[in-house]
Order: C-alpha cells, then sequence, then structure tokens
C-alpha cells in the first residue's frame, strides 16, 4: 500500500516538474512569437508611412504642375497644406526609424533631399508668381532631379524594411509552428500523465477498498473472538463461583466439627488453608471479572470534578486509612470527561496499593499531584503526539517501592513483585484494571519507584 502510494506520489511529482518546465517553455516560445509578431506589425506601420511619405511628396510634384499651368491660388493653398502634411509625416518615420541605424542614415539623406526639393519648389513659385510663366524654369527642372533623387531614397527605404520584414515573417512563422507544436505536445503529454496517475489512483483505490473489506473482516473477527473471550471468561467465573462456595462451605463445616479435637490439629490446620485458599481463589475469579467487565462501556461519559471524585473514594476508605493512620494530600485536581465509574475503581485501586506496600512500621503518606503535561513525556507511547496536551494526575507514595527493570510486569494481570509468603497481600492484578481503565479514555499509565522510597503513578488523560 505504502508502497504504491509512493509510485503514485513520484509520479505525480515527476508530471508536475515535468509540466511546469514544458509550460516554461511554452511560455518562452510564446512570448518570442509574440515579440516577433509586435515587429512585424511595428515594420507594416513604418512601410506605411514610407509609403504614406512618398505619396505626399508625389502631391506636391502634382500641385506644383497645376500651379504653374493654371497659376491659381487653390493650388497654391494645397502646396502649402501638402508642405506641413509632408514634414509631419517626415517626424513620425524619423521616429519609427530611430533605432534603426541603416534607416536612420537614410532618414538624413532624404531630409536633405526633400530639403532642397522644397527649396527649389519656393523658387519656381516665387518665379512663376512674379513672371505668369507657364514654362519649366530652370528651378523646377533643379526641383525634378531632387524629386528623382528622392524617390530613389523611398525605394532603397522600403526595400531595407521590406527585407527586415521578410526575415521576420519567416521567424514569427517558424516560432508560430514551434508554439504549436509544443502547445500539442505539451496537451498530449498532459493528457497521457492525466491517464497514467487516474489510472494508479484507481489501483490504489481499489486496493485500498479491497484492504479496507480485509480489514472490517479481520475487525469483525477480531470482535467476535473479543466477544467469545468474554463470554469465556464470564462463564468461568460463574461456573467456578459455585464450586468454590461448596469448598468453602464444606471446609468451614469440617473446621467447626474438629474445632474441639486436640489430637486433629494437623487436619484442621489443613481444612484452614484449603478455606484460605479457595477465599483467594474466589478473590481472583472476582478480579478477573471485574477486569473483563471493563471491556464492556456501558455508561457514558461525563464531566467529573475530579477532587470531589477523589474526596468520595478517600471516604470510602476512610476506615482503612484511619486504621493505618495515613496521610492523604490532594492538589487541587481539574474537571475531565469520564467515566466516573471507572475513575473510582481506579483511584480505590491506586490508593489500595499506596497502603498496602509500606512497611509496618512506616506511617503511610499519598500525594495526588496535577499539572499539564506535553506527549513527548511519554516518549514511546506517543512519538505521533509530542505536541498533545495531557492532564496529568501523579499518585506518590512513600512505600516500600519497586526496581524500575521490573515495570514492564507490573502491569501485566497475576503478575507480582512478591511471592506468596511475602508480608504484602496483593493478587497481581490492580495495576492491570488500572491499565486497562486508562484505555478505555486513551490515555496512558506510567510509574516509577525506588526501593524503600516508595513509587510514583503518573495518569494522562488527554486533552
Amino acid at each position: 500500500m505504502k508502497r504504491r502510494l509512493t509510485i503514485v506520489l513520484v509520479a505525480f511529482g515527476a508530471s508536475f516538474i515535468s509540466m511546469i518546465v514544458l509550460s516554461i517553455f511554452s511560455i518562452g516560445r510564446f512570448t518570442t512569437f509574440t515579440s516577433y509578431s509586435d515587429e512585424v506589425t511595428r515594420i507594416n506601420g513604418t512601410i506605411t508611412t514610407i509609403f504614406r511619405t512618398e505619396v505626399i511628396f508625389k502631391d506636391i510634384d502634382r500641385w506644383e504642375r497645376g500651379y504653374i499651368l493654371m497659376g491659381d491660388t487653390t493650388s497654391l493653398n494645397n502646396i502649402n497644406a501638402t508642405k506641413d502634411s509632408l514634414f509631419r509625416a517626415l517626424d513620425s518615420l524619423e521616429f519609427q526609424l530611430k533605432d534603426n541605424p541603416v534607416q536612420a542614415r537614410n532618414m538624413i539623406d532624404l531630409r536633405d533631399v526633400i530639403d532642397k526639393r522644397m527649396l527649389c519648389l519656393d523658387n519656381n513659385i516665387a518665379f512663376v508668381t512674379s513672371t505668369h510663366s507657364n514654362v519649366a524654369s530652370e528651378h523646377y527642372l533643379a526641383g525634378r532631379r531632387h524629386t528623382m533623387a528622392a524617390n530613389r531614397q523611398f525605394i532603397n527605404m522600403h526595400i531595407i524594411e521590406n527585407k527586415v520584414l521578410a526575415d521576420l515573417i519567416q521567424k514569427q512563422k517558424f516560432y508560430q509552428k514551434l508554439t504549436t507544436s509544443t502547445l500539442k505536445s505539451l496537451l498530449v503529454i498532459f493528457c497521457l500523465v492525466t491517464l497514467l496517475l487516474f489510472s494508479l489512483l484507481i489501483k490504489l483505490m481499489r486496493s485500498g477498498m479491497l484492504y479496507q473489506e480485509t480489514l472490517k473482516g479481520k475487525i469483525i473477527d477480531l470482535k467476535r473472538s473479543h466477544d467469545e473471550l468474554q463470554e469465556i471468561a464470564y462463564s468461568i467465573s460463574h461456573d467456578l463461583q459455585e464450586p468454590l462456595r461448596k469448598i468453602q462451605v464444606f471446609s468451614n463445616m469440617l473446621v467447626v466439627r474438629k474445632a474441639n479435637s486436640p489430637e486433629d490439629d494437623g487436619s484442621r490446620d489443613t481444612l484452614q488453608r484449603i478455606h484460605g485458599f479457595a477465599n483467594r481463589m474466589q478473590s481472583l475469579i472476582y478480579d478477573l471479572e471485574s477486569l473483563t467487565n471493563l471491556t464492556r462501556i456501558d455508561e457514558q461519559k461525563a464531566t467529573v470534578n475530579l477532587n470531589k471524585l477523589t474526596e468520595q473514594v478517600v471516604e470510602g476508605m476512610r476506615e482503612l486509612i484511619q486504621s493505618r493512620q495515613a496521610v492523604v494530600r490532594i492538589e487541587q485536581l481539574p474537571e475531565i470527561k469520564c467515566y466516573e465509574s471507572q475513575l473510582q475503581i481506579l483511584f480505590k485501586a491506586l490508593l489500595d496499593n499506596a497502603l498496602k506496600f509500606v512497611k509496618a512500621d512506616t506511617q503511610p503518606e499519598i500525594y495526588i499531584g496535577y499539572r499539564i503535561s506535553k506527549g513527548e513525556e511519554l516518549g514511546e507511547l506517543t512519538q505521533r503526539l509530542p505536541n498533545q496536551q495531557f492532564h496529568c494526575i501523579s499518585v506518590s507514595d512513600n512505600g516500600i517501592g519497586f526496581d524500575n527493570k521490573y515495570i514492564s510486569n507490573i502491569f501485566k494481570i497475576f503478575r507480582r513483585l512478591h511471592n506468596e509468603e511475602s508480608q504484602y497481600s496483593g493478587k497481581g492484578i490492580g495495576l492491570a484494571i488500572c491499565q486497562r481503565i486508562m484505555t478505555n479514555h486513551e490515555g496512558y499509565i506510567l510509574g516509577e519507584g525506588k526501593p524503600d522510597h516508595g513509587a510514583t503513578f503518573k495518569l494522562y488523560f488527554p486533552i
């Protein structure tokens, strides 16, 4: 599953990078194509301006001949207006050609020729006006020579611009084809990559669905096994109760009968031991039933004030606490959402341990503290949630403690750190019940101790 997901991510990353590279390449080609298109438009505008300037220049010749032949003021007015248009056109053309050194020099030559032509025109008009002659004067003939020179300059400028235009059009067509082919290639690659990723995602989804179906089946099997184990534990605890009660009753009867028979002291002692072990067996079965019952949660979580809850637990154990002359100090505790009945069992078990595992000549001291902590304190238990906040409630005592090398055993069922003949009673199930309760609350319990210097159990409830 992880391998396929890695393949999809790698394929997506590679396709994403390829798409970016191709897109950048396409943008570059399109930008180049656009710049050539702009240049083609500019050159076309320049050629149009040259052509328009040439037409205006030829109009001056036409109006000049009209004035020579007719001598009317209309032609003269048209000459003056056309001269103004010509100079404006020359200014515009000069601006458009300023970035082309060759054309800029041609423009200087063209202006020089046109200025000479305009000087001949002015002299010719003055000659015609003064003489009223319609015969071509030397000024007119000189003007014709300058006109032909100007026309040659116009032709030369046309040739240069047309050559540049042809080269730009060729490059424009090339980049147009290149841009089109690049976009087509990009589209094809995008479609192929999309289909590839889609097929990989479909396979991943199918495998995920199969995995979910398998997981559901395993969960159902696990629940069935769990229910069966609960039924077995329930049946064992109930079916064993009756023969144990019979053993207790009959052994007790025999003890009573042998009470006044001094010669049967050995038999009476044996019967008392049988009766004691039967009682212990019944207690173990009761605790085992309590542990299995914790796997079934029948109540709803509620917000509980832990100060009130611990006070109730202490009050319920008042007789035992007073008999041991124990001191119980409780810090200000928070309100948490929990299963109230289970937390009562939890604190009762921890207080019971603190009172039980203490030296006979030592006054028990129990301290219940509180602080807010982070998941990083739990080490490997919550590597995924190092910043998760927890209500941390610690229960400390001054009892006999334990060696931390046995920490992995103390929460296991029926695991005791002391043998049966030890002066300290215990069935090895109390801390297993505590751990089960913390699991029901999605929390954790940790213990730490030091031989003859007490122990501390920390309860972590997720905030």
